[in-house]
């Protein structure tokens, strides 16, 4: 594995490793009795544009790309189609520069699944039937998320105007707030103006406020 200067772009496929093994090993009589290589094997996912695989990977080299975290990737890209490729990581405390790594490949049909008891191949139906309800489930997520809230765009005359809802500083006139749905007590305030003040039952959606301020009694 190599430190490079390299450009990102240049990878456009995406290397996700869900399980790997290495055997550590010296090849040769060296003078640094730390100096060893890695014999890695492995299985994970390659994403190609819209598709998924499998792959089987083996690769020797002086550092292991381990684990990675759920959702995270390596950068990657073929230097011989369906067989080999290279494999891009950034090198931490090195802004800009990349380890490489060359990595022999098997594609297969399915694609890979970490569960706590392995990696097991699963069918690009079940994967993509699986795919459709995350993506379902988290469309109605984020739809009950976005129902629960409520946007309130809070105007005054004159505007500059400090904001409090139920005690708590928010900003000053114009702004858009954003509030769990339920009741709410907003009150703006201003020097030389008597505090505007009102209790609301807020509902999701969008609500428009608009306060006129009355000046204060001159002493």
């Amino acid at each position: 594995m190599a430190l490079f200067a390299k450009d990102p772009s240049d990878y456009p496929l995406k290397v996700e490793i869900l399980w790997n093994h290495w055997d550590r090993y010296r090849p040769y009589p060296a003078r640094d009795p730390y100096y060893f290589l890695y014999r890695v094997t492995g299985e994970g996912n390659l994403f190609e544009g819209a598709s998924v695989h499998a792959i089987d990977f083996k690769y020797t080299d002086m550092q292991v790309i381990r684990f990675n975290p759920p959702n995270q990737t390596y950068l990657a890209r073929w230097k011989k189609p369906q067989h080999e490729l290279e494999v891009l990581a950034p090198d931490i405390g090195h802004e800009g520069k990349y380890l490489t790594c060359d990595m022999n490949t098997s594609v297969r049909d399915g694609v890979y699944e970490r569960k706590s008891s392995g990696v097991f191949e699963i069918s690009q139906a079940d994967y993509q039937a699986r795919k459709a309800k995350a993506e379902t489930a988290a469309a109605s997520q984020a739809a009950t998320s976005s129902a629960a809230v409520s946007k309130i765009s809070v105007t005054s005359n004159p505007a500059s105007a400090e904001i409090d809802v139920d005690g708590e500083f928010m900003g000053t006139t114009p702004s858009v707030l954003q509030l769990d749905v339920g009741e709410h007590t907003i009150a703006l305030h201003k020097a030389g103006f008597k505090i505007w003040q009102r209790k609301m039952k807020v509902v999701a959606g969008e609500i428009k406020l608009s306060a006129d301020l009355e000046p204060e009694a001159p002493l």
